[in-house]
């Protein structure tokens, strides 16, 4: 439910009015049976359009903007059963068909009761019979239904709907949707969009808090099934059906399905309804056995003047057949007459078959709950877990590359953050992933290169990846080609050594560095990122990484001869890899050959970039990265 003051406080008349002229609207007979389906027995499973109306206006969900232009929206049905409503014109609205079937019938018993103490026992018997009458008559009317809803399902083989409504259990629905200018239907949808992503926020944040828990940072990614059937009119559904092929609204992606609106509703044994049927079905039978039996009960007494211990009088009656339903009798009454023994004695069954359907009601409804509960935390789980993945650049060509290929997924520009010493680019939602970007100072050492830079954007920004994208030397000329991806499997830090002059003179270097391997995680995702191999080619291998931009054809034969499986190098992998480890960061290192370390050119430079940014993409594109890494 939205705040007070954002609530637009429909009167009933207004909302009357309202359905009206959805009534009148070109399709509105239509549209009205959408958002009011058909239910198991012969009433509609929701109450009448106004209180449909009137109730989703008190709960938030009506977008109202005139009599002309408004919306409904419709939680998810699990969501509808696991947090009930609370108040009688939401409850009439959400069990309208049990209403129907129990409030008529309970309301003539009751004045046949009254009736039959205060006036006349005859009209009274006549009223309990007309309850149960109208009781009857529509528990056959509904078993009818039942069978021929059965034997068309067999005739016709349909077998699609089931999972085509289902959709409804897990997403919000608009079921409802008027607007008899057509030309107003793309700002109602965007108002739809912000009152969903309102609700959305409202319920993460209500829940977080019974969790004990505060949630900083929350990105809204709610599909919206917008039912074409309910669109009032052409016009309405065209701008429903734009609205699902182009970009998201405030988090809020469109999705249309089948015009068929038929809503599964929970079980009645799962509700309790069964035992709550059961029981007052019981006490109409109790009433109107009283009623029957203590009139002879009377006439068989009074001529011996022993009604004192006798069922004679309708209350007594009604206790001799309410302690028979424990097949116990009442302390001082016993029957007369063999028609109220046996009636006893029925009632004793009748009291066992009830303690049996409670015992049945009360471990499902145990049951259903727990499953609610189950699909809950599954749910507030995958909100509170979408990953936050950065990655690190350099150069601007870098920067660049990575931005055009993250806006090519999500359809949003890069917004700038400003944290502290360094400035970080927000590039959207992909998937389930926030992609953050920081551009860090070449090398590892300096205060803005890599070690501090990502030291200092893991403490404020709490990644859960953590991917060194850019450019690279390459090893291997004869196997790769310049624009190659290398992703790392190894990392191995060449600047740490020990220089030692040997007896001759000469200089010997002994290499201290660590070898690390990045996260298994991260790795697995990027073998699986591309299924088919083409160009660029990816390769997986060692890299080496030393804070020296290398551009030396004598140095880079040294660290050929001395690493002679590696694939290439870098400068930035190794103050990266430090922060992760000290953070507990997943990481890796993904960048693409842009030169061979010798006779150095920027000819390659933006390929490279495109390439490693590309592979990222495609990477954050198939949800390898949706969710947190598993811990220990």
């Amino acid at each position: 439910m939205l705040p007070d003051g954002d609530r637009s406080r429909l009167s009933f008349l207004a909302a009357r009015e309202a359905a009206r002229r959805v009534r009148r609207a070109e399709r509105g007979r239509q549209a009205i049976g959408t958002v009011r389906p058909r239910g198991v027995g012969v009433f509609r499973a929701r109450a009448p359009l106004a209180v449909v109306l009137y109730a989703a206006d008190r709960e938030g969900r009506l977008v109202w903007q005139d009599p002309h232009t408004f919306a409904l929206l419709e939680p998810p049905q699990d969501d509808m059963r696991g947090h009930r409503p609370r108040g009688w014109l939401r409850a009439v609205d959400r069990q309208w068909e049990f209403a129907m079937f129990l409030g008529p019938a309970t309301l003539v018993m009751l004045s046949g009761l009254v009736v039959g103490l205060a006036w006349s026992p005859v009209l009274g018997i006549l009223l309990a019979l007309a309850a149960m009458l109208y009781a009857g008559a529509l528990m056959t009317l509904t078993v009818c239904l039942l069978t021929l809803g059965w034997l068309r399902h067999i005739l016709t083989r349909r077998t699609g709907d089931e999972a085509k409504d289902s959709v409804s259990f897990v997403h919000w629905t608009m079921p409802l949707c008027h607007c008899a200018d057509a030309g107003r239907a793309p700002a109602l949808l965007a108002a739809v969009a912000d009152r969903l992503h309102r609700l959305m926020t409202i319920r993460v944040d209500r829940s977080t808090e019974n969790l004990g828990a505060v949630a900083a940072r929350v990105e809204i990614v709610e599909p919206l099934v917008c039912v074409l059937s309910g669109a009032t009119g052409a016009g309405t559904e065209a701008a429903i059906i734009a609205a699902s092929t182009g970009p998201p609204e405030a988090g809020i992606t469109f999705l249309t399905r089948s015009s068929r609106s038929r809503i599964r509703r929970p079980k009645l044994i799962e509700t309790g309804g069964g035992l709550a049927l059961y029981l007052v079905a019981t006490a109409l039978l109790l009433v109107v056995q009283a009623l029957g039996v203590y009139e002879g009960e009377r006439e068989a007494c009074e001529p011996v003047g022993d009604c004192a211990g006798r069922p004679a009088t309708f209350g007594r009656a009604v206790l001799w057949f309410t302690y028979r339903l424990a097949f116990q009798s009442p302390p001082g009454i016993v029957p007369a007459t063999t028609q109220t023994w046996v009636g006893g004695w029925a009632d004793g069954l009748l009291g066992l078959t009830g303690l049996l359907l409670a015992g049945v009601t009360l471990r499902r409804a145990a049951a259903a709950r727990k499953e609610r509960l189950t699909d809950f935390r599954k749910d507030i789980d995958t909100v509170l877990s979408t990953s936050t993945v950065l990655l690190l650049v350099v150069t601007p060509a870098e920067r660049n590359a990575v931005m055009a290929a993250v806006a090519g997924l999500t359809g949003v520009p890069a917004s700038r953050r400003h944290l502290g010493y360094h400035t970080a680019f927000d590039l959207g939602v992909v998937k389930g992933a926030r992609v953050m970007l920081a551009q860090s100072r070449p090398g590892s050492i300096e205060p803005g290169a890599a070690t501090l830079t990502a030291q200092s954007l893991i403490d404020q920004l709490k990644p859960d990846y953590l991917l060194l994208v850019g450019v690279c030397y390459g090893l291997r000329e004869r196997d790769h080609r310049l624009g190659d991806v290398l992703v790392c499997t190894q990392l191995r830090v060449m600047d740490h050594k020990k220089v030692v002059d040997y007896r001759w003179g000469e200089p010997a270097e002994i290499m201290r560095g660590d070898r690390v391997t990045p996260s298994v995680t991260l790795l697995d995702r990027c073998h699986h990122a591309r299924l088919e191999e083409g160009v660029p080619g990816v390769h997986f291998g060692p890299m080496l990484s030393m804070n020296t931009l290398l551009d030396s054809a004598e140095l880079r034969t040294r660290m050929a001869a001395a690493e002679p499986d590696a694939y290439g190098g870098e400068m930035e992998g190794s103050g990266v890899y430090a922060a992760a480890g000290k953070g507990k960061v997943d990481w890796i290192v993904v960048k693409a050959i842009s030169n061979w370390g010798m006779a150095k050119n920027d000819d390659a430079e933006e390929l490279a970039a495109r390439n490693a940014a590309e592979f990222v993409a495609d990477l954050l594109a198939n949800g390898g990265l949706d969710r947190p890494p598993p811990r220990p």
